[in-house]
């Protein structure tokens, strides 16, 4: 993977979860915040869950590995996520925008929560984040329609659709 198409796959995801935000802050609060049965219990915690796992590929990427997800993760707003979610993507923008070709290739070890030595070339590691995002963002969406309101559509392929100037995040 070279730096072009790595940039490109984190600025779909940063489109895709922004179009998935924009629909959220359309939900009523108490909808986000209802107990459900999906892994992380609400529209919240499954929104808190996909924003925290990327705190913790960015903070891994830094060279620290966290032992856990932050504490702001079970005790945010959907505003204070969001605000969170845009330090994020601003701290893996300038990790990301600083690598070349061989430093995308090159393994970075790093610790899971339970410990565990791991080494991935970053670029497999951005692809593993983009995926995970998607199958949460498809979580969410599900979510939403079962409350009677619209999700966005945020196929890859549509955004390869829009012209250059709507691809951009927008906060």
């Amino acid at each position: 993977m070279n730096p072009s198409e790595l940039l490109d796959l984190v600025a779909y995801t940063e489109w895709a979860t922004a179009q998935l935000t924009a629909a959220l802050r359309a939900v009523p609060d108490a909808e986000r915040r209802r107990r459900d049965e999906s892994a992380f219990g609400s529209l919240l915690g499954t929104f808190a869950h996909l924003i925290a796992a990327e705190w913790v590929w960015v903070e891994r990427w830094k060279g620290t590995s966290p032992s856990a997800p932050p504490a702001w993760v079970g005790e945010s707003s959907f505003d204070e996520l969001v605000e969170q979610l845009h330090h994020v993507e601003q701290e893996r923008a300038t990790l990301l925008r600083a690598l070349d070709a061989p430093s995308i290739a090159r393994p970075m070890s790093y610790r899971t929560f339970a410990g565990q030595e791991q080494s991935n070339p970053i670029g497999d590691l951005v692809r593993h984040v983009v995926n995970h995002g998607t199958y949460h963002r498809g979580q969410i969406s599900m979510r939403i329609r079962q409350l009677g309101h619209r999700p966005p559509s945020t196929d890859y392929i549509v955004w390869l659709r829009l012209p250059a100037a709507e691809r951009e995040v927008r906060p």
